[in-house]
């Protein structure tokens, strides 16, 4: 415990699911956060105090991904909440189930901004602010086995994505000689909210769907804590540029 005692962490999309699983393993570990929510003002309140139950700093906003003066209102209130944050998780995403020939570009458009757009201008903000402290950092995108593993009525999925792990790439590189690293984490199928209609609601159709995973089940949000956690602390410090995949195995078949 305590890996993480003295960091400042932003991690968007914190409420539930993935998000709100780092966000309480990084508060176990001693790290102030400051998450984001879309909309549940009910499950931000309950994560809040989650958080906070950890002796940690807490904070969060109400932001949609695609609000185009959102970056900015998030630099300002992590400003304001906890000062400067030295890790960065980009975990919010969104994104619809539509057949290739189907698809609108309302849908393509929304999609790619929320899972791609946003977060590349948050990284760029989070990293010149580190830059212009003489401070180091780590950014930690969450990215998808599905930005190499193609699967029917998810094209604007993947592509975003796929985008947001060269993106880790790319800015690993240009931020490097600055101390930040940028690396991904890749989740198989994990229960999340935006899947909560397959496994409580068709738990048969979740289990069929898990038995094609080597270690025998999907995943859970917990499952990826530990992997952001790695690569918040310095036990990482080496590391940047890089994707670690957490599937249970999926992607090797």
């Amino acid at each position: 415990m305590g890996r993480l005692t003295g960091q400042r962490a932003i991690v968007t999309g914190g409420a539930n699911g993935i998000g709100r699983a780092i966000a309480t393993a990084f508060a176990r570990e001693g790290c102030d956060v400051f998450f984001t929510a879309l909309s549940d003002e009910t499950a931000a309140q309950r994560t809040l105090g989650e958080l906070r139950g950890h002796g940690v700093r807490a904070d969060y906003l109400l932001l949609d991904g695609a609000d185009p003066g959102g970056v900015p209102r998030l630099m300002d209130a992590v400003a304001e909440s906890l000062g400067l944050a030295d890790v960065l998780v980009n975990n919010a995403a969104t994104t619809t189930r539509t057949a290739f020939l189907d698809l609108t570009s309302e849908e393509y458009e929304r999609v790619m901004t929320v899972n791609l757009r946003f977060p590349f201008f948050t990284t760029q903000a989070v990293a010149a602010r580190l830059r212009a402290a003489g401070k180091p950092g780590s950014v930690i995108n969450v990215s998808s086995i599905s930005a190499t593993k193609a699967v029917s009525a998810m094209a604007h999925y993947q592509c975003s994505k796929a985008g947001l792990s060269m993106l880790t790439r790319s800015a690993a590189y240009e931020l490097a000689p600055f101390g930040i690293r940028v690396n991904t984490i890749s989740p198989g199928l994990t229960a999340t909210n935006a899947n909560a209609a397959q496994w409580r609601d068709d738990p048969d159709l979740w289990r069929e769907r898990g038995k094609d995973i080597p270690l025998g089940r999907p995943g859970r949000p917990e499952d990826l804590a530990g992997a952001a956690v790695f690569l918040a602390s310095a036990e990482s410090v080496w590391m940047t540029g890089s994707d670690m995949v957490v599937d249970g195995g999926e992607a090797a078949v």
